[in-house]
C-alpha cells in the first residue's frame, strides 16, 4: 500500500489522476506487489491466485473508503459556511450549508459488532429486542457492512474532529484511520446516527448475493423500526456486474416497507457498478442532501 499509494489517496484531489480506474490503481499495486516479492524472496516467489484475490479486494475497498472519507470532508467544510474546497468533487444539487448537517463514513471490519457503536441505553433496546427472541429460539442475524454513513453531532464532540480534513494518502497511518476510527466512536452514536450503509464487493459470486440482501433488510428493520430512526439507504457497490443478474436480484422489496404497507420500496437503495473510486464517492455525496440532518 505504502509504495503505491504512499504520496496520493485515488480519486482525490491530491491524486495525479484522479479519473482512474479501480482496474488501472489495482494494476500498479498487483505491479508493485510482485515486485516488492522478488526482491525480498527471490523471482521465483509470488502470490497465490486466492491470496492476490483476497488482498486486492480489500485494497478496492480501501479505495472507495477513502475517496469517500474526502469527499465528506469537502461536505463538512462547506457545511461550517466555508467556500467548496474541492476541485474534484463537486457540491451536491439541492445542498444547503449548515453546521449541524456534518456527516461521516466509518470503514467496518469484516465480524464486527455494529450495535458497539450505539449508546448504552441503545444498544440496550437492542439487546432487549434479541433477548426475547432468543427465548423463543430465534434470533435477528446482526450482520456488519463494509462502510456505514453517519450523522456527526452537533454540537460536534472532540472525538468526530478526524472527519474535518482529507486524508493524505493511503499509506500506513492513514490506512489505520480509516480502519481504526470506529473503535474511538463506539459507545457514542444515537439510534438516529446511522444515514446508510454499503456494501462493496469487488467481484460478484451469485452465491453471494444474497448476503447484502440480506444486511439490507437486516439493518432497515432495526434502524427504522426498533431503533425508530430515520428513513435509511442501502448501497451495494460492485466493481463487476459479469457473472449474475445484479440488477435483477436486488429489485426485492423491502420487508420493513411492505410491513408498513403503502407504497412499497426496495430493500436495497442502490446498486452501482463501481468503476472509480473518484464517481463511487461522488456517488454518495450527492445523496447527502436528501437527508432532514
Amino acid at each position: 500500500m505504502q509504495c503505491t499509494f504512499g504520496d496520493f489517496m485515488p480519486g482525490t484531489d491530491n491524486d495525479p489522476d484522479p479519473t482512474r480506474t479501480f482496474g488501472e490503481y489495482l494494476g500498479q499495486f498487483r505491479s508493485n506487489a510482485h515486485g516488492a516479492l522478488s526482491v525480498l524472496y527471490g523471482a521465483g516467489f509470488a502470490f497465490s491466485g486466492s491470496a492476490l484475490a483476497k488482498v486486492e479486494g480489500d485494497v478496492f475497498e480501501l479505495m472507495e473508503a477513502g475517496a469517500i472519507w474526502n469527499a465528506f470532508a469537502a461536505w463538512n467544510k462547506f457545511m461550517d459556511g466555508l467556500p467548496w474546497p474541492s476541485k474534484v468533487f463537486t457540491t451536491p444539487n439541492g445542498t444547503v450549508a449548515t453546521p449541524s448537517r456534518k456527516a461521516a463514513i466509518l470503514k467496518l471490519p469484516r465480524g464486527y459488532d455494529t450495535t458497539r457503536l450505539f449508546k448504552s441505553e441503545v444498544r440496550t433496546r437492542i439487546q432487549a429486542h434479541e433477548q426475547a427472541l432468543k427465548l423463543r429460539g430465534m434470533e435477528l442475524g446482526l450482520s456488519s457492512p463494509d462502510i456505514v454513513g453517519i450523522r456527526i453531532p452537533d454540537p460536534m464532540p472532540p472525538e468526530f474532529a478526524p472527519f474535518l480534513d482529507p486524508l493524505p494518502n493511503l499509506g500506513e497511518q492513514a490506512r489505520l484511520i480509516l480502519e481504526k476510527t470506529h473503535e474511538k466512536l463506539e459507545g457514542t452514536l444515537e439510534g438516529r446516527s446511522f444515514l446508510f450503509a454499503i456494501a462493496v464487493k469487488r467481484t460478484t459470486r451469485s452465491d453471494r448475493l444474497y448476503q447484502p440482501l440480506f444486511e439490507a433488510n437486516v439493518l432497515k428493520y432495526l434502524i427504522e423500526e426498533v431503533l425508530r430512526g430515520a428513513a435509511f439507504r442501502f448501497h451495494v457497490h460492485m466493481g463487476s456486474f459479469e457473472g449474475a443478474d445484479v440488477e435483477g436480484h436486488y429489485n426485492a422489496a423491502s420487508l420493513v416497507s411492505l410491513m408498513r404497507g403503502g407504497e412499497p420500496t426496495k430493500a436495497v437503495t442502490s446498486t452501482y457498478l463501481a468503476e472509480r473510486p473518484v464517481e463511487c464517492a461522488q456517488t454518495i455525496l450527492n445523496d447527502l442532501p436528501l437527508f432532514p440532518l
